[in-house]
């Protein structure tokens, strides 16, 4: 065996590896400003259709606001719980959703030890 042709294919292999990664860097970088670029047009379009009303709009009176019934809450539900719960979902929902009630869930470890132990081979 000749070590000198084994140490120019080991760093051949290794300088085409790296050219590789360096190429790939570049395409995915590339894409990203094409995409980017695109996403700042549609931006710009919807911007400058927004910026030219066709009429002036008469503002309607605003709707009162709804006052939202307490959460059902299952008994040995502490409150600062229930109260985590909603600003949760108030903060993923935008105030979009309201909490209707809060339950306890059944513990999914018995079901766990039911599935691993039924579950054909």
């Amino acid at each position: 065996m000749d070590l000198g042709y084994d140490v120019i294919v080991t760093i051949t292999g290794i300088v085409l590896v790296f050219l590789i990664l360096v190429l790939l860097m570049a395409i995915i970088t590339l894409e990203g400003k094409i995409f980017d670029a695109m996403n700042g047009k549609k931006a710009a379009a919807k911007d400058a259709s927004a910026a030219k009303p066709a009429a002036p709009v008469k503002q309607a009176a605003a709707p009162a606001p709804v006052k939202a019934a307490a959460p059902q809450v299952e008994a040995g539900i502490p409150g600062d719980v229930v109260a985590a719960i909603m600003a949760a979902i108030y903060s993923m929902g935008n105030g979009k959703y309201v909490l209707k009630a809060v339950r306890r869930g059944k513990n999914g470890w018995g079901k766990a030890g039911v599935n691993d132990t039924t579950a054909p081979f």
